[in-house]
């Protein structure tokens, strides 16, 4: 019977390598994944931003799409006001988070085929690990509630104002609460984190994932970026330390959840 104070079983100790391919080229090659990905990432929420847009002005709503609209004053203001839209939030997470996360497993698949699960950290934790890690979050979470509570730095109010306009709550909960985490945690605690283990320890591996994690919420201000920093380093030790994928993405789905139900 194994010991309850053994160490947690890792997954990713060791990324398989491809026959050949030394393991400066296969972190090459997972980074220029990653790199394509975030490219597709944001081509579709551009796409999706400016049809919705489109949708919601009657100015634009018959006409075929010009970049000319790109400096067009009423084009420009109409993004800013829709910029928290729910509705168009929503949308965009589910079409981005959607189509990206089938995108990282068909590419991943395709390079590294049977190791896959592996790479990405795919395989199913045990209980007890999503309820240590979840702890852990849980205790880093109310710390920055309580520092935004405090601080008016750290304070936001993004997510009031995505609730506040949506009409639409199934599309906000599939786009903010599900795909958008399943879409993050693949590309940051599965790809990006399996291609620098190739050639780096856990811990720098953590480090860079979170601070990418930090810098794709653009949306926040500096200090709520900040804040955002710690929050992704603990997903990382919950990916590396229980060697699962769901651990984070689940435990990234239930802070989305309580954010958009009270945010």
């Amino acid at each position: 019977m194994e010991s309850p104070s053994a160490p947690e079983q890792r997954s990713d100790e060791f990324i398989p390598l491809e026959p050949g391919r030394p393991p400066g080229l296969e972190f090459a090659m997972g980074v220029a994944l990653f790199a394509f990905t975030m490219v597709a990432f944001f081509v579709v929420q551009s796409i999706a931003l400016v049809k919705g847009v489109m949708a919601r002005t009657p100015e634009f709503a018959d006409q075929a799409f010009s970049f000319g609209w790109l400096s067009d004053p009423l084009f420009q203001e109409r993004l800013t006001e829709l910029a928290f839209n729910g509705d168009l939030v929503g949308m965009e997470s589910a079409l981005s988070g959607g189509i990206c996360a089938a995108l990282i497993l068909f590419t991943c698949w395709r390079w590294k085929r049977e190791h896959m699960r592996t790479l990405l950290g795919l395989r199913l934790p045990k209980p007890m690990a999503f309820l240590k890690w979840f702890s852990v979050f849980a205790g880093i979470m109310l710390a920055i509630e309580l520092l935004a509570q405090n601080i008016p730095a750290f304070d936001t109010d993004f997510m009031q104002k995505v609730v506040g306009s949506t009409t639409n709550w199934p599309l906000l909960i599939i786009g903010v609460v599900i795909l958008g985490p399943l879409f993050e945690e693949l590309l940051l605690r599965g790809l990006l984190f399996g291609s620098l283990r190739h050639i780096a320890d856990e811990h720098i591996s953590i480090a860079v994932s979170a601070g990418v994690f930090a810098l794709m919420h653009l949306q926040y201000s500096l200090p709520v970026m900040l804040l955002i920093l710690p929050m992704g380093v603990a997903l990382g030790y919950a990916r590396a330390r229980s060697g699962s994928i769901w651990v984070p993405v689940l435990i990234h789905m239930l802070n989305n959840g309580a954010s958009v139900l009270w945010p």
